[in-house]
């Protein structure tokens, strides 16, 4: 008798979670058991139905993905996550597996690594999109651990401390004095921390930070 995988999944797109379910319902062993859009929901289906697989997308409207991640993994009987995302960047990556990830897709893998990635990480093995090992696996241990950089670790010591300062809505006149530097010292790094970032805006730099739950640092 085929054993199914009973899988959770979290995704805010309804037409991405329905393209999903047409397309793991081909598997007679893969079943989606319960979807949530946004992070209380997740939480309550994932205390509510019995399921042996989360699959995550950790951009979810109003949510910090990377703090859901670590409240799913922290709940008394965890499940193994597989973020499933379109996030390419090696510290979107780094920071999922130090939340307790167990694989990594992305959106745009082929339909047999899908299957491929739900079944390596449902068994607990380490899954890394094929797109994104050969740059990626200095970042991902074998087993659990800490990745070893952060969203941010891209920055030097001077840009993080502006980055904060920013994300928190402070001026460039403001900084300046606060940091005894001149404000076109403070414009060439909020260039370079955006630059580093890949980012383009005040909003997206918010963003950011609040999907990492970098408000408060």
């Amino acid at each position: 008798m085929t054993t199914t995988l009973r899988i959770l999944l979290v995704d805010d797109h309804r037409l991405f979670r329905d393209g999903m379910r047409a397309l793991l319902a081909t598997y007679p062993d893969l079943q989606i058991v319960a979807e949530a859009s946004d992070a209380a929901q997740a939480l309550e289906q994932a205390a509510a139905v019995d399921h042996d697989l989360i699959i995550l997308d950790i951009s979810l409207p109003g949510s910090n993905g990377m703090a859901l991640l670590r409240d799913l993994k922290n709940r008394p009987q965890c499940r193994p996550v597989l973020v499933l995302t379109s996030h390419q960047h090696r510290d979107m990556v780094a920071d999922a597996f130090a939340a307790g990830a167990t694989g990594y897709a992305l959106k745009h893998e082929s339909y047999g690594d899908l299957v491929e990635a739900v079944r390596a990480t449902a068994e607990g093995r380490r899954y890394l999109a094929p797109q994104l090992a050969p740059e990626l696996l200095d970042i991902t241990p074998a087993s659990g651990g800490k990745a070893s950089r952060g969203v941010l670790g891209v920055l030097s010591p001077r840009e993080r401390e502006i980055f904060d300062l920013i994300v928190r809505g402070e001026t460039n006149a403001a900084m300046a004095r606060r940091l005894g530097i001149s404000v076109k010292t403070i414009e060439t790094h909020r260039t370079r921390i955006m630059h580093k970032l890949d980012l383009h805006s005040v909003g997206e730099l918010v963003r950011l930070a609040a999907r990492h739950g970098l408000l408060a640092a």
